[in-house]
């Protein structure tokens, strides 16, 4: 099982953003084997969207960040990690710039938040809560209900 985080610009060293990337990330790989791509931000959209196509691999369940995608709960959120294991065994969450991303054909889109985050705050969202739903789907007492 493999995820894969393929984002827009890289979390500021400054405020704590990437100490809080590298703290999930270490708890993710826990579970699973993970991979975390940073792009250059690009002078358009089209660019940008040019450069996450091509860290996308055609077997991996995509699962793109976009303002209106679907909204999860924890226990749901953690039942399509096992969905999308199952499916195709690899899992590549796209997170866009400041101006989002086009279409990249991903396999569903997700909302992280009911209003728009900075992509350095999107990505800490993010992998905090695909460590909570890697530790409910293995028994883990992190999440509690």
């Amino acid at each position: 099982m493999k995820i894969k985080v393929v984002a827009v610009g890289k979390p500021k060293k400054d405020g704590g953003f990437q100490e809080m990337c590298n703290f999930y990330i270490s708890r993710i790989k826990k579970f699973v084997t993970f991979e975390n791509v940073e792009l250059k931000e690009k002078q358009s959209i089209d660019k940008e969207t040019e450069e996450i196509i091509k860290n996308i691999s055609g077997s991996a369940y995509v699962v793109a960040l976009r303002e209106t995608g679907n909204k999860f709960d924890s226990i749901k959120f953690s039942n399509l990690l096992n969905d999308a294991f199952e499916k195709k065994g690899e899992i590549i969450f796209v997170i866009g710039g400041a101006y989002g991303y086009g279409d990249i054909k991903e396999d569903i889109s997700m909302s992280i938040a009911p209003w728009t985050l900075p992509h350095q705050l999107a990505k800490i969202v993010l992998l905090e809560q695909v460590y909570r739903g890697l530790s409910i789907n293995n028994g883990g007492k992190y999440h509690h209900e």
